[in-house]
């Protein structure tokens, strides 16, 4: 397994201020490619926009499905669904969805890069699975398409903080004559911090995932000889 599974940071999900803006299409036909995480005992949908995105798209599902997908310990399993269109509405409701604790859905609307698994045909379905993740896992197929549609309300509280360091600046000089006011203005300020971290999206980091994300029976029945030998075979191959 690569090193990267052990330490290697994921990156933010952020709209960089260098970057173009969103185009926020809503138009057009999506499909899903579905990363289910061992470790975060999560999915995440991915929806990327079809058309224009056909070659590409088909490329990868041939790679895919050379691979008798199974779970594997810290790894994740990945399935692109390329007979079942949603439409755009579709794609972006599915991003507001709070419904898992690591990472939202994520909408992508620019152009999809080739994607090169580098599978040989000596590779047994583990070895398949690992190159896989290490290319594609805990999101990363944002590195191979662009323009995903993000609105201000889905940046990590990251994003936010200067802006929200400037807001209260200026709400300090506004209120500078009123401590009532100025305590009212502060609980707003907690408020909107609360709900912003709670929108958090994707954050890339493993070092995140804390034990209150798994349920403590598999905490607590973790493996340790199947992980020794996952990590021989892993060698071998």
């Amino acid at each position: 397994m690569s090193s990267q599974n052990e330490n290697s940071t994921r990156k933010e999900t952020s709209i960089d201020s260098r970057s173009p803006e969103p185009s926020h299409n809503m138009v057009g036909r999506y499909v899903a490619l579905m990363e289910t995480n061992d470790t975060e005992c999560e999915s995440w949908y991915y929806f990327i926009k079809y058309d224009g995105n056909e070659t590409n798209l088909n490329h990868l599902q041939e790679q895919l499905e050379k691979v008798d997908w199974h779970i594997m310990e810290d790894l994740s399993t990945f399935d692109l669904d390329l007979e079942h269109f949603v439409s755009a509405t579709t794609a972006k409701e599915m991003t507001k969805l709070e419904l898992n604790a690591h990472s939202f859905h994520r909408k992508f609307d620019g152009t999809l890069k080739k994607i090169d698994l580098d599978f040989r045909k000596r590779d047994s379905d583990e070895t398949m699975i690992c190159k896989t993740f290490d290319q594609l896992g805990y999101g990363q197929i944002e590195d191979y398409i662009s323009d995903e549609d993000l609105d201000p309300e889905d940046l990590t509280d990251t994003e936010y903080r200067s802006s929200d360091e400037d807001e209260s600046e200026f709400s300090d000089t506004e209120v500078s004559g009123s401590d009532s006011s100025s305590e009212e203005e502060e609980k707003e300020h907690n408020r909107r911090n609360s709900k912003k971290k709670s929108r958090s999206r994707g954050k890339n980091t493993r070092t995140t995932t804390s034990a209150n994300t798994i349920p403590p029976s598999i905490l607590n029945t973790e493996n340790q000889s199947h992980k020794k030998n996952k990590k021989k075979l892993h060698k071998r191959n």
